[in-house]
């Protein structure tokens, strides 16, 4: 991480051991050994933070990638169903002229016929 070597943790303990005194010195180690301890808990627990949020962003990029999916295979489907419904319409034209004739031949059927009286009526 720093890049400290072997001899430049010696030369800081001997300064240390001048500086601080061989009496107060395991107190002052503890110390150090808990503050390092507790700042790389944090550093740790901050890392595992930024992690869980990529994947979360990672995850939200991959969805919004299906549904662009999705949408292309839904647009290619009516695509090819109007493709189909344009290809029966051209291969059968003869029913659907048909069935086109067929309901006004009725609607005028239905517009021909004498209108139903009642029995009172006619007296």
């Amino acid at each position: 991480m720093f890049d400290i070597g072997f001899w430049e943790i010696l030369l800081i303990l001997v300064l240390a051991l001048v500086v601080i005194g061989p009496e107060r010195l395991p107190g002052a180690a503890r110390r150090a050994g808990y503050l390092i301890g507790k700042a790389r808990r944090y550093i740790e627990g901050v890392r595992s933070e930024v992690e869980a949020e990529f994947d979360v962003s990672e995850f939200k990029r991959l969805l919004h990638n299906q549904e662009v999916q999705i949408n292309e295979l839904q647009q290619q489907l009516k695509a090819n169903v109007n493709k189909i419904d344009s290809d029966l319409g051209e291969s059968n034209p003869t029913s659907a002229a048909a069935t086109t004739d067929g309901a006004s031949h009725k609607a005028a059927n239905e517009t021909s016929q004498p209108p139903i009286t009642s029995k009172e009526d006619k007296s």
